[in-house]
């Protein structure tokens, strides 16, 4: 499953009383597809700048969008993963992907993110049933 032919829809809420958006990949919402990539892959990135509502400037939100598109197209052309999406909320931005290769990504990630030079977290967990994303999933 390419992210590049993908349909994303997007949404709106709101976390602790700032507003979120959330981007989410709609052809991983069959159970089926979803039960072949067990465990979590949760990225945060801070922001360098933001606005008063904690989301990216605009350069910093298309930077952003570039980390996330290099990490895609490694991820997805040299490991079992896909790309769920991202959400943007008050000085965060998460990168969703779903992996059966929990090393590999590991591997790249503890790289790649070093090289980004913007604060960031990840982890990867396992999650069959894909909890961490099911809300968005719900709302399809």
């Amino acid at each position: 499953m390419s992210s590049k032919t993908a349909t994303y829809t997007g949404f709106e809420f709101e976390v602790a009383g700032f507003p979120a958006l959330a981007v989410i990949n709609k052809d991983l919402a069959d159970k089926a597809v979803q039960a072949t990539y067990p465990n979590a892959v949760l990225i945060e990135i801070i922001p360098d700048t933001y606005n008063e509502f904690g989301h990216p400037e605009e350069k910093e939100y298309d930077y952003l969008l570039d980390v996330e598109k290099k990490m895609i197209d490694y991820l997805e052309e040299q490991t079992q993963t896909v790309h769920v999406g991202h959400t943007t909320a008050f000085r965060k931005r998460e990168i969703i992907f779903y992996t059966k290769e929990v090393d590999k990504v590991d591997g790249f990630l503890n790289y790649y993110l070093s090289t980004i030079e913007r604060e960031n977290f990840y982890e990867i967990e396992a999650d069959p049933d894909w909890k961490n994303v099911s809300a968005f999933y719900e709302l399809l």
